[in-house]
């Protein structure tokens, strides 16, 4: 589910399972520092990829996603273009 914040970048919600230790350790630090757990944790994954490797990240993509660098089979060719011949004749006036 994506969820369009007003003042900021697209969201997606994701709904994770946590154990009980570790939910209450994450109430008293979000307590102490004033935010709510929910803030709390949203600010450590985000900074957590701040800190992150972009350079390893996109290698990693590029091994395991290889956007654009497969050809697409003769089939496949003529059944994109057969779909996108379609929505351009719905869009004619």
């Amino acid at each position: 589910m994506t969820t369009l914040a007003l003042n900021s970048n697209p969201r997606q919600k994701k709904l994770i399972e946590l154990p009980t230790d570790v939910c209450r350790r994450l109430a008293v630090q979000a307590a102490a520092m004033g935010v709510s757990v929910k803030k709390l944790i949203e600010n450590m994954v985000i900074n957590s990829l701040d800190d992150c490797d972009d350079e390893a990240l996109y290698g990693y993509l590029c091994k395991t996603c290889p956007d654009g660098e497969v050809m697409i089979s003769e089939q496949e060719q003529t059944d994109l273009l057969s779909k996108l011949r379609t929505k351009a004749k719905d869009y004619e006036v």
